[in-house]
């Protein structure tokens, strides 16, 4: 002991567990401390407790990558975020089995190659349509939980009957048995040919824009089935591949928890403690999904020897 209190490990994985998997801001965690053990918590521990986790992090960030890279399937999905009183970005990669989080000033393609798993990953990547994702060479799969609630609105609101019919086409493909397989060519062909009739009736009366005709503004059913007929093959991804889920809940539920950070304690006061946390959470994200104690993920953490993530020979995404 080199001073009248000093903090010792198992104290330094309490205010990390505390802090980036419990959430609470520095001044709930201080008074918890103060309660608990009579000594108030310094944000300067907590800030150095915070980095020295960061620093011996990094090759569990490093394997975390390589393992997303090599799987089958993975989610995607970014989040605005408030750092230093302006906007930044959340971005989240992950299967069942990995997460990982980043954070950049930038949302598209820039920020997503600075971040090091998009740019390598070579399979089937499920996300929400922003285009920047179509940047990288993936096999590309929409969340059709997404294109479900667009299409519930333009049927029950604008009384879109195309639109509930295809709602009905995706819901009663999601729950066929065969898919569970995946649909061989001839039942997909049939499969594709019935989405494109339903297409057809919507563009009865919003037919595609003509070259010539202008840049004003297209309704909302115009612009759904532009990206239906388009992107048609993304949408019906999940019955290619049985690997294939039908939504990104994955990736959305990942990055729920980040927004919940954000909103018990505002935003983060510097870019260097927004990165702070996303690294620790990924760490905390991946143990949980992997089935370790996170109280003692952490205490491994605060004494420099963290686990290091199981990489699945097979880490297929449910």
């Amino acid at each position: 002991m080199d001073a009248p209190v000093q903090y010792g490990p198992h104290f330094c994985g309490f205010t990390l567990y505390f802090s980036n998997e419990q959430l609470l801001p520095f001044d709930r965690l201080r008074k918890t401390c103060r309660d608990l053990f009579g000594q108030p918590l310094s944000l300067g521990t907590l800030t150095q407790t915070n980095a020295r986790a960061y620093e011996a992090l990094a090759p569990v960030e490093a394997a975390i990558i390589r393992g997303l890279i090599a799987a089958p399937v993975l989610h995607a999905d970014e989040s605005g975020l408030r750092v230093a009183k302006s906007l930044h970005w959340i971005h989240v990669a992950s299967t069942a089995f990995l997460t990982f989080f980043g954070v950049h000033g930038n949302r598209g393609a820039e920020a997503m190659d600075a971040l090091g798993v998009l740019p390598f990953f070579r399979c089937w990547l499920i996300h929400d349509h922003w285009k920047a994702y179509y940047k990288f060479e993936a096999l590309h799969a929409l969340c059709n939980q997404h294109l479900l609630r667009e299409l519930k609105f333009l049927f029950e609101q604008c009384g879109e009957l195309w639109a509930g019919e295809l709602s009905r086409f995706l819901l009663d493909w999601k729950d066929d048995p065969r898919t569970k397989d995946g649909l061989d060519e001839e039942v997909f062909k049939k499969a594709r040919r019935h989405y494109k009739a339903i297409i057809r009736k919507g563009r009865a009366d919003h037919p595609r824009r003509q070259p010539g005709q202008g840049r004003s503004k297209q309704d909302k059913a115009t612009n759904l089935l532009d990206r239906l007929d388009d992107y048609d093959l993304c949408v019906l991804a999940f019955l290619v591949d049985p690997n294939v889920p039908f939504t990104n809940n994955q990736g959305e539920q990942d990055i729920r928890m980040i927004k919940v950070k954000q909103k018990i304690s505002g935003c983060f006061r510097t870019l260097d403690g927004a990165q702070c946390f996303a690294r620790i959470r990924s760490y905390l994200s991946t143990c949980r999904k992997q089935g370790l104690n996170l109280w003692d993920a952490c205490f491994q953490a605060a004494i420099g020897q963290p686990f290091l993530p199981t990489l699945p020979q097979s880490d297929q995404t449910t």
